[in-house]
């Protein structure tokens, strides 16, 4: 509930409280008090402050009676066009290239997207009827080129996950919508143990992308310490994430993810006027955010060649490290001017395995 509660907030956060009565809460989270919320209490003091409050929930039944009415019209509208249990969280300042564009870049770059996509569980940001959200929940119907994996969710149940292996498959996400790719660090043939350790290395407002460079060099050099290699990849938003192979051996989701939290901490503790690892917003102005939040179970990051929902459709590209020296930015490359090793084919990227669904256990 944490997490779907987070991402249902992260569009309404704001620097400053909208409280009438001031509050001391200097690592605070500040939002818009747009979403009703159910809360039990025993009792109501002279103040009018709860006693012994506990959440029980969102009351999407009530949003139509709060906020103003650009923002009730908003949440309306894609209310009535896309089933609100499929909704993660509503990107309403997304934009989106053409189904037609897609096609002619996925083409353009399936033999080289597909190294880093294929046979990966996808978390998907899709276009439908006008409205660009990340999905949760029931899937449309799918083509035959898109598989599906149930899985045992980290939060308890059973869930679903898509995967692709080639260019159809690719093609098959596009006929649903989907614009954006985010993978698992792990396959579904060993879904449990990750074999790629993420850093997302995020600047704040007033931090430079020649800082951000910097520090992915810096970061490179701790990870030679540990004996480990890395390679860069641009965001296609703002920063970079340094990618950190993992094939020697085995290793938990839960492993990775204590590890990466480890390095970030030693990184920040370099410089810590410049350096974060909190995801609060209130502490990301004057700071680099390094994020080992995308390792874990069930977590993601943006997928190489993955295109984003920003204007000029910019890709999640690989680069090298003499790229990055030289100041590429971390949006240089586009659906239109892609980064591309080979020349464009149609590819299986596992052909000889198999494509039925399959099933995975609970960490």
């Amino acid at each position: 509930m944490l997490y779907e509660l987070r991402e249902r907030l992260d569009p309404y956060i704001r620097k400053t409280s909208p409280l009438s009565v001031p509050v001391k809460k200097p690592k605070a989270t500040w939002v818009d008090p747009i979403l009703p919320a159910e809360v039990e209490y025993s009792a109501m003091t002279a103040d009018k402050l709860l006693r012994a409050p506990v959440f029980k929930g969102i009351r999407d039944d009530l949003l139509e009676a709060r906020g103003n009415r650009t923002q009730r019209e908003t949440l309306e509208s894609w209310r009535q066009s896309v089933p609100r249990e499929n909704v993660l969280q509503l990107l309403p300042n997304a934009v989106v290239p053409s189904k037609e564009e897609l096609a002619r870049y996925w083409h353009t770059v399936a033999p080289e997207a597909l190294k880093y996509i294929a046979r990966r569980p996808l978390k998907l940001v899709r276009h439908t009827r006008g409205t660009t959200f990340y999905h949760k929940g029931p899937l449309p119907p799918l083509p035959n080129s898109v598989h599906q994996l149930r899985i045992v969710k980290r939060e308890g149940g059973i869930g679903t996950r898509v995967w692709v292996d080639d260019f159809d498959g690719l093609l098959g996400l596009v006929a649903i919508g989907a614009v954006e790719l985010h993978t698992w660090n792990s396959t579904i043939d060993d879904l449990e143990h990750p074999d790629v350790m993420v850093f997302d290395l995020d600047p704040g407002p007033g931090i430079t992308f020649a800082f951000v460079t910097e520090s992915a060099f810096a970061l490179r050099e701790l990870l030679k310490q540990e004996g480990l290699q890395s390679w860069p990849k641009l965001t296609g938003s703002k920063g970079v994430h340094i990618m950190v192979p993992l094939k020697d051996s085995p290793i938990s989701h839960n492993e990775v993810h204590r590890y990466s939290r480890e390095l970030a901490a030693r990184l920040a503790a370099t410089e810590p006027s410049r350096y974060t690892t909190s995801a609060a917003i209130g502490e990301r102005e004057g700071h680099l955010f390094v994020d080992f939040l995308r390792n874990g179970r069930g977590t993601t990051a943006v997928a190489a060649y993955s295109p984003r929902t920003r204007p000029g459709f910019p890709i999640a590209a690989p680069t090298t490290w003499r790229a990055l020296e030289r100041g590429i930015r971390p949006n240089a490359f586009t659906i239109a001017r892609p980064f591309v090793t080979s020349t464009p084919r149609r590819v299986s990227a596992s052909p000889t395995r198999s494509k039925r669904t399959k099933s995975a256990g609970s960490a």
